[in-house]
């Protein structure tokens, strides 16, 4: 048996991929809402360098992949966007909650509660 050589991963590369998985599941104007963003052109730029892999807007697109991960293990991925996007009997307006958050972990775990309830 030989040993498999495992190349870190970097933060950057990590980011870049998630970003990739929202912009392919959710669209290129919820990713960059989602991640603090006023227009897609700032969002661009923080997607092209390395202010996204160490700002706010990193964890927000972390949280957004988690919940879209959420709607995938159902089969469902396809809602994650209309999702994010509708006001539910409450108010919550999931892609706001997750907006004006820092994507913390209480807030995360309430939209992860409200998918789940959501998918049924």
């Amino acid at each position: 048996m030989t040993a498999t050589a495992l190349r870190p991963v970097s933060v950057a590369s990590e980011v870049s991929a998630q970003v990739e998985v929202c912009d392919d599941v959710l669209g290129e104007d919820l990713t960059a809402y989602l991640a603090g963003a006023n227009t897609i052109g700032e969002f661009r730029s923080w997607a092209a360098g390395p202010v996204l892999s160490s700002d706010t807007a990193a964890r927000r697109v972390a949280a957004a992949v988690e919940l879209i991960t959420v709607f995938h293990t159902v089969n469902r991925t396809a809602l994650a966007a209309a999702w994010l996007r509708e006001m539910d009997a409450s108010g919550l307006v999931p892609a706001r909650a997750l907006r004006e958050s820092s994507a913390d972990p209480t807030t995360v775990k309430a939209l992860h509660e409200a998918a789940g309830a959501f998918l049924g």
